[in-house]
């Protein structure tokens, strides 16, 4: 069951929650951007994780963090799009046939990843459990 703030009774964090619209996205597309909106987006969603934290672990006190996550995030898309958009569809589509394994998609993940570096002003410096921006051994 989705969980749904309006049931609380607080509207105003309804309204804040809604405010921005969601993304309409796919696992593949998601799993695809993560790194590079891990980095791009590093202080909305540390704001949101700390004040969830403070919160007691209650989302209510910090929709509006957590609009400014969804916001970056659209906004990351957006940019990607422009910059980037057909080697991150190319990327994107390999893991969507290809069972979400990154192994089998590290060539279209190189050309991607470059793209982002070179056009988007990202450094590759938040790292997965499997790749850093100096580590080029899974282009080959």
């Amino acid at each position: 069951r989705r969980f749904d703030i309006r049931n609380m009774g607080d509207e105003a964090a309804y309204a804040v929650a809604t405010s921005v619209p969601e993304l309409n996205v796919t696992s593949a597309v998601l799993s695809a951007a993560s790194r590079h909106i891990g980095e791009s987006c590093k202080e909305a969603n540390a704001a949101y994780v700390s004040c969830k934290k403070a919160s007691g672990g209650n989302p209510t006190p910090c929709m509006v963090q957590g609009a400014a996550v969804t916001s970056c995030t659209r906004n990351f898309f957006l940019a990607m799009k422009e910059q980037c958009g057909e080697v991150f569809e190319a990327h994107w589509k390999c893991l969507d046939t290809s069972n979400q394994e990154y192994r089998k998609c590290r060539k279209t993940q190189g050309t991607y990843d470059e793209c982002v570096f070179d056009k988007m002003g990202l450094n590759g410096s938040f790292q997965t459990y499997d790749t850093t921006r100096s580590d080029t051994s899974y282009r080959d």
